[in-house]
């Protein structure tokens, strides 16, 4: 079943074996807690979590404010990142405002919530934090190669634009075409959906790698836009829900080929 609007009834999740993910990441922010640069602190989260991400890389980041007079510079802090053996499938994030989890190679919806819930029940046993500032899902799927050269056929045209009509730019070739909309929603929630075609070696965003190849991205963001308490229930519930919101949407995005492509498990 084909969703006929973006922000529609939910519809069943169809896996996909060869899904073409560049990364899935759920991350809970809170207010800023510069103990989590302290070693020892971490240690005690790192014990809850540690059988099931064993790896620990610490890393300095240098971070960075915008505003109204340009991007200003902001002091390093400890980013902690707790790794499964394989670090592409799951990664934990800890830094002194957020925790995410994340994953280049996806699996299905409810490994992702169980996964969370479990590195939450850790954070909150640990840290015990009072304000969530934010809940946020965000999922980015790239077509490169083969797919790319058949994306009027995997794509529905509301989303292509001029990238799915070459044939009537003559012989003009689309470079670069990237949509960025910004739907608020009746829960007071934001979905920030980004998708369109890049030049090998682009991004629009530091977070994403670029690919070496042209390509075309679909990148949904689904996110809460004002502190709240930190409450596990309210939480894993608005987790769940803004998955099913990215995933209807992304439905509505692609036609059945784009899942046959892909592996669909009917």
């Amino acid at each position: 079943m084909m969703p006929i609007t973006p922000f529609g009834p939910s519809v069943p999740e169809v896996p996909l074996t060869r899904a073409p993910l560049v990364n899935v990441i759920a991350q809970v922010r809170f207010p800023p807690v510069m103990k989590v640069e302290d070693r020892a602190f971490v240690a005690s989260f790192q014990e809850a979590i540690r059988r099931d991400y064993p790896i620990l890389r610490p890393e300095r980041q240098l971070g960075a404010l915008v505003g109204s007079g340009g991007i200003q510079p902001q002091d390093a802090v400890t980013v902690w990142r707790f790794e499964t053996k394989d670090p592409d499938t799951w990664q934990v994030t800890l830094a002194p405002t957020f925790v995410s989890l994340s994953a280049k190679r996806y699996t299905r919806r409810s490994d992702l919530l169980a996964r969370l819930t479990v590195v939450l029940h850790a954070l909150e046993g640990w840290l015990q934090p009072n304000i969530c500032d934010r809940i946020g899902i965000r999922y980015v799927d790239r077509l490169a190669g083969e797919q790319l050269a058949r994306i009027s056929t995997l794509v529905r045209p509301e989303i292509l634009g001029v990238v799915g009509d070459e044939a009537a730019l003559d012989r003009a070739e689309v470079v670069h075409a990237l949509s960025d909309a910004l739907f608020h929603l009746e829960d007071s929630s934001q979905l920030r959906a980004r998708w369109g075609r890049l030049p090998a070696g682009a991004t629009y965003d530091p977070g994403i790698e670029p690919a070496r190849e042209s390509s075309w991205v679909l990148d949904l963001d689904h996110h809460t836009s004002q502190p709240e308490d930190f409450d596990l229930a309210t939480i894993g519930g608005k987790a769940a829900d803004f998955c099913e919101r990215i995933y209807t949407f992304f439905r509505w995005a692609i036609t059945d080929a784009f899942l046959d492509e892909f592996g669909a498990e009917r």
